[in-house]
């Protein structure tokens, strides 16, 4: 039937029915002549003390009610139950010639079949599930053994219920029906389950019973598995049913697999409906699932049942290919999904760290597993030109959910650093399937485009290179030279395009990214975008501007500016005509347009901004936070300095901590403002550069107290930077000051402060002050420091590992502090200590060479392989872990 055309079979359903109406004509003729009825047949109550007057012939009846059966028409079911009521009408009395439950069967299957059109022609009155549910209930009530509802009866009610279940969930149109879609679906159950003890009751079930059986539970899992989940509301309450879905379809499952019939391996239709009833109970697996994850309170118990519910779905999977069943995509489909739920965030947090890090893994397992049982073949038979149908072609949403799971992976914090690139190999299969015409895509969905956005958005996450950069822009060019691809006659075509999702993706990743010709590939983008009237929204104005801006090109700087302009006017124009433009912020534009080491213009920027402000009062024009850290931290790494641009950062920090003082919380000061101020004091090196930082810091500690703000708490860069101030000042006493800054820092460590964590560096500043400590009143408390530093360094965990910087600073303390020709043995041992463990560490390199060589010349005498100064012929394994320099050698 796929092979006809579309008006040939519409020709042959209109011949079916012409058919039908003249059979039904010569039955009304059989009746009105043969059997001496009136002409008007269509009052009932005429056929009424009316008694044939030939011989009974039922089998007019029977060949009309078939003709019916077969024209699948809206209104065939009640003209089938209109035939039958004429035969129980003339010989309802007649034992031998009265309606069996065959007949009954042959109206509950009229009603089947026409239950299944999509309701358009429906009107008012009864719908075809609905008369059959009455026909039904009336034949479970009558006290006849002759008309006792059988497995055919079952099998026709379900697929009726099932097919009026499916019109209503998914019809755009509204109808008024005493049934409604979870109502059938759960009727359709329990008839089921009264089909399965009918079979069970008989020893050796036959095949055709078998095959109904199995056909059944294809049907009403299909559909009804959202009705039978656990009801919250008091509608239907005698429908009302409490119990998990999965589990229960599956004990149906196992107790159809239980049914002995010697047929099941030979009869293909049986192995049909075999793996479609395998394909619907792991879909009731996964929509118990969902509903526990939309509905249930999320905690340990709930993500251990999804996960359990997860491993029943690929024990299904097992026991499929145990009855010699070969899985289909779809039922790799919803193993992949089991396990993606198993992936939600709400979900993830409750599994232990072992179970967490193999989700992934197992998706893997699976979609590997499926390409070798049907794409590759799939392909072959393309080389070999041999055509797919679209039943056979992969549903692109199973690739779609395995980029969904390396996302859930990489956003939970469980993922690889090269997740992204798997996902990236993962769209690039979709679109090999696309362009051979292998992939099948849902109508209505945006299936590939939704992929590649989701793998760009992980491509930006993680810190893009410019090798990421070229696989993303591979990835763009490639999609948009996707040919369009049309569906069947029912589905409209599906032109894959790059949407406003993508392009914003793409600009932010090329912002973001180190390439040098990243800017000019984000004008290429924007004339794209023009050619392909995709209108430019916030996001792709600020993406645009920031990557327009780090070219060095002059052109595209202009360019920049004038996005910057042309999206101040379209707000401008918005705000006339009252529309919304809720997503524009000019401050995020401002800030796109600030270049990293021009202050300068950063300062000029800002002044431009709160000029507007001033002006219209706008708060969309008010210059927020992250601008004012922007400036700040511009003016901090500019190497043009100037007093003004220094007046002009104090300035900022003054205003953002009176904005915060007068309410504004989204003003808090915190690091992003304070880092940039003491990085500006500790290039100055001012006579008051340390008092200040000191006071910054106890600022923070005060604001962090009065309010309790997490983001006001300093943290170990604030800490940090505040020590390497004082460090390179001439504050007295400067070692044992930054001691107790570092052991304050350690103290909220151990508080809770978890950002707070001192580590190795922060000890390489801590030795740099006692290194400079040249006043003899305090050597001895910096060579106390220096000491303790050691001891901590050796006995006390802390972040990271030794540094060859931290090991330096070391031998260097020691070397200045213990210079005097009385501690010259003292100075000697423990430089030497700090020698052996550096290279024990790996970290010897030129700097700790030279400082060994000032400080400690025998030891560096004695290096092997001293020849002109340096030594040429040391252990490679000493130098094992220096950072190596451009020619790839360690740094020695």
């Amino acid at each position: 039937m796929e092979d006809i055309p579309n008006h040939s079979i519409q020709m042959i359903s209109t011949t079916k029915i012409i058919c039908a109406e003249n059979i039904d004509r010569l039955l009304k003729y059989h009746m009105s002549y043969h059997l001496g009825l009136d002409d008007d047949l269509t009052r009932k109550s005429s056929l009424f003390d009316i008694s044939p007057k030939s011989e009974p012939n039922t089998k007019p009846f029977a060949l009309a009610m078939e003709a019916w059966k077969e024209t699948h028409a809206p209104h065939s079911g009640e003209k089938a139950a209109e035939i039958l009521q004429y035969w129980g009408e003339l010989y309802g009395g007649d034992i031998n010639h009265a309606p069996t439950v065959a007949e009954f069967n042959i109206v509950l299957e009229t009603f089947a079949n026409c239950s299944s059109d999509d309701y358009s022609s429906f009107e008012r009155g009864m719908f075809p599930a609905e008369s059959a549910w009455d026909l039904y209930t009336l034949l479970s009530q009558l006290d006849d053994p002759f008309l006792i509802p059988n497995i055919d009866s079952c099998s026709h009610m379900i697929r009726a219920l099932s097919n009026h279940a499916f019109v209503l969930r998914y019809s755009t149109k509204n109808f008024d029906t005493g049934m409604d879609s979870d109502v059938a679906a759960i009727r359709a159950y329990f008839i089921w389950k009264k089909m399965l003890d009918l079979i069970a009751s008989k020893n050796d079930a036959g095949e055709n019973e078998v095959e109904l059986a199995w056909r059944a539970h294809m049907e009403i899992l299909n559909i009804s598995s959202d009705g039978m989940l656990r009801r919250e509301d008091s509608d239907h309450m005698d429908y009302k049913v409490g119990f998990n879905i999965g589990q229960d379809t599956e004990e149906l499952l196992v107790r159809l697999l239980q049914i002995p019939c010697a047929y099941t391996s030979r009869n293909e239709r049986i192995r049909y409906y075999m793996s479609q009833a395998f394909s619907s109970t792991m879909v009731a697996w996964t929509k118990e699932q969902s509903a526990q994850i939309r509905h249930s309170a999320k905690d340990r118990h709930v993500a251990f049942q999804i996960l359990q519910a997860a491993r029943s779905v690929i024990a299904l999977l097992e026991v499929m290919k145990g009855q010699g069943l070969v899985p289909e995509p779809k039922h790799y489909d919803s193993c992949i999904k089991s396990y993606a739920n198993c992936l939600n965030k709400d979900v993830l947090p409750f599994y232990e760290k072992n179970v967490a890090h193999g989700l992934l893994p197992e998706v893997r397992k699976l979609l590997s597993d499926m390409e070798i049982d049907h794409v590759d073949n799939m392909m072959n038979r393309h080389l070999d030109g041999v055509s797919t149908s679209s039943q056979d072609k992969i549903s692109a949403t199973i690739y779609s959910t395995v980029i969904d799971c390396y996302y859930r992976n990489l956003k939970s914090g469980l993922g690889h650093g090269n997740d992204h690139k798997n996902a990236a190999r993962v769209l690039e299969t979709m679109l090999k399937l696309y362009e051979r015409d292998l992939l099948w895509i849902e109508k209505g969905h945006k299936t590939l485009t939704t992929a590649l956005n989701r793998v760009l958005q992980m491509i930006i996450e993680t810190n893009p290179g410019s090798e990421d950069v070229n696989r993303a822009t591979k990835l763009i060019t490639r999609f948009r030279s996707l040919p369009d691809r049309y569906g069947g006659p029912d589905s409209k075509a599906y032109s894959p395009k790059l949407d406003s999702v993508s392009f914003g993706a793409y600009l932010t990743l090329l912002s973001k990214s180190d390439c040098e010709d990243s800017s000019f590939e984000v004008s290429n983008v924007l004339d794209i975008m023009e050619n392909e009237r995709v209108k430019l929204e916030h996001i792709h104005y600020i993406a645009a501007i920031k990557g327009l801006r780090k070219g060095r090109n002059g052109v595209l700087k202009l360019r920049a500016k004038k996005l910057l302009f042309d999206a101040i006017r379209e707000f401008t124009e918005l705000s006339v005509h009252d529309q919304d433009c809720a997503e524009f912020n000019a401050a995020a534009l401002y800030t796109s347009m600030i270049s990293p080491t021009k202050s300068s213009e950063a300062i000029s920027l800002l002044g431009s901004l709160q000029k507007q402000y001033d002006e219209t009062m706008n708060p969309k024009f008010k210059p927020d936070y992250p601008l004012l850290c922007k400036v700040l931290q511009t003016i901090s790494v500019d190497k043009k300095t100037a007093p003004w641009k220094d007046e002009k950062a104090f300035e900022i920090l003054g205003h953002i901590e009176e904005s915060y003082m007068n309410g504004d919380d989204q003003m808090i000061p915190n690091k992003f403002c304070i880092l940039p101020i003491v990085n500006i004091l500790r290039r100055n090196q001012s006579s008051n550069a340390a008092e200040v930082a000191l006071q910054l810091l106890e600022r923070m500690d005060e604001l962090y107290a009065k309010s309790g703000k997490l983001s006001a708490r300093p943290d170990a860069a604030v800490f940090c930077a505040v020590m390497s101030v004082v460090a390179l000042s001439e504050f007295p006493s400067k070692a044992k000051k930054i001691w107790s800054l570092h052991e304050k820092m350690d103290k909220r460590h151990a508080e809770g402060n978890l950002s707070g964590q001192p580590s190795f560096d922060s000890l390489s500043i801590v030795l740099d002050a006692c290194a400079t400590s040249f006043k003899l009143e305090e050597r001895d408390d910096a060579l106390s420091v220096a000491l303790r530093v050691a001891k901590r360094a050796a006995v006390k965990s802390i972040a990271g590992k030794p540094t060859a910087k931290f090991y330096n600073s070391l031998i260097r303390s020691f070397g200045v502090l213990l210079s005097d020709e009385s501690r010259r043995r003292q100075k000697e041992d423990l430089i030497s200590s700090v020698f052996k463990q550096c290279c024990m560490e790996g970290l010897l390199d030129d700097k700790i060479l030279l400082s060994i060589r000032e400080f400690y010349p025998k030891l560096y005498r004695n290096l092997p392989g001293v020849k002109k100064g340096m030594p040429s012929e040391l252990p490679r394994d000493w130098s094992r872990n220096c950072k190596r320099s451009r020619k790839g050698k360690p740094s020695i």
